[in-house]
């Protein structure tokens, strides 16, 4: 069994379906369990956002897995290097007995790179792009020894594949360009090492750890008839033209009440409302989007109060309306939905799109979730 280790669901999402493209059986675990017959198991931490010590809950995560049965692991990080990155990276060393870590955030395939010490997207240096508006964690520098706060006894290192030591232990922020770059770090990955990053260096190990019989390959999404449901908490303009576009295919779309967008206090009659606005367009639909198209605050706590709100809305569509597949965009409003819903494993099926990932529901009820990170766009085919 392989195991990985996330932040959050999407980044678990994406693992997972990285590893169903090579024909593993693929799990994602939020409570986590010690029995699974699955070929890779992706735990989802969800310390990126929410309140606590995220070396504790790594610990917690990994005190219920069987180790013997574990061939090897990888800790998945945010591609851009939001959240507790290095704290929670030399804490799985500690925990493993690894002397370093080859972290490879970059995902060329989507034209993010590290370059100089500097992280780009679509040759854009980072803190010019769309995550400067993270309302937690905007992007204030492409400097990616900056971008990381390196606990004390930690040690970090910037090399490309070619200037490597392999005697230098820590983290090891790999400089990467092309998949080739990510090919050849994987190639330093030995027992003393841990592997960590994005989905790109992820397939390059697959690649190199798996028999030369399996290879990525497509998988079919499963077809699921019913109501659709698409919960859209993301601020980055990439969902907002989402919206704009499912808006002009005749998708209906309800927007969050301005009024529960600024107050502090959720106001109970004002959300009633809106749910039975949800439910009403239901009535005439098989598909709605929920969303928030207000302009972008930063700030955490309004954000954190608003995807609250959310996943309380989208537990009593799910309990009134017969939702069969439900849509989220955006890491931390999945996180929080899931959450709310009690839903706690999840079976991989497939990708719709590049980081847009299928799943179903392990226990209780039969439905399916298709998550994805509020930076990656919707395939046209979901609105067809």
């Amino acid at each position: 069994m392989i195991l990985a280790v996330a932040d959050d669901i999407t980044g678990a999402a994406e693992i997972a379906a990285v590893g169903r493209a090579f024909g593993l059986t693929a799990q994602i675990q939020i409570k986590v369990t010690a029995s699974t017959s699955s070929d890779l198991v992706v735990i989802d931490t969800d310390t990126r956002y929410r309140a606590g010590n995220p070396v504790r809950d790594i610990e917690q995560a990994m005190v219920n897995i069987d180790s013997a049965s574990i061939e090897w692991y990888y800790k998945k990080v945010d591609s851009v290097l939001r959240g507790n990155v290095a704290e929670e990276l030399c804490a799985m060393m500690r925990i493993l007995q690894r002397d370093k870590a080859i972290l490879a955030p970059a995902n060329p395939a989507k034209a993010r790179v590290i370059s100089n010490g500097q992280y780009f997207i679509d040759g854009r240096l980072l803190y010019k792009t769309d995550f400067a508006n993270d309302p937690e964690y905007p992007a204030t520098t492409s400097d990616v020894v900056k971008l990381l706060n390196v606990p004390d006894g930690c040690t970090l290192f910037v090399r490309t594949w070619r200037t490597y030591n392999n005697s230098e232990n820590g983290i090891i922020i790999a400089e990467v360009e092309s998949m080739n770059d990510l090919v050849q770090w994987s190639k330093y990955v030995d027992e003393r090492t841990l592997a960590a990053g994005g989905s790109d260096f992820f397939r390059a190990m697959l690649k190199r750890k798996l028999p030369s019989s399996k290879s990525p390959s497509e998988t079919d999404i499963a077809a699921v008839s019913g109501k659709k449901m698409f919960v859209c908490g993301s601020t980055s303009q990439t969902s907002r033209n989402a919206v704009a576009q499912a808006s002009n295919l005749g998708i209906p779309v309800c927007s969050i009440p301005e009024t529960l967008f600024k107050d502090t206090i959720a106001d109970d009659t004002l959300i009633a409302q809106w749910i039975d606005d949800i439910l009403e367009a239901l009535s005439t639909s098989d598909r709605v989007i929920i969303a928030i198209l207000q302009p972008v605050v930063r700030d955490s706590k309004l954000s954190q109060n608003l995807r609250m709100i959310l996943a309380a809305v989208v537990q009593k569509i799910i309990s009134s309306a017969k939702i069969k597949e439900l849509f989220i965009d955006g890491g931390a409003t999945a996180e929080a939905v899931l959450h709310k819903l009690q839903w706690g494993t999840f079976d991989v099926i497939a990708e719709y799109g590049p980081g847009v990932v299928q799943m179903r529901v392990s226990e209780g009820p039969d439905n399916y979730v298709t998550i994805k990170p509020g930076s990656y766009p919707w395939p046209d085919r979901i609105w067809m």
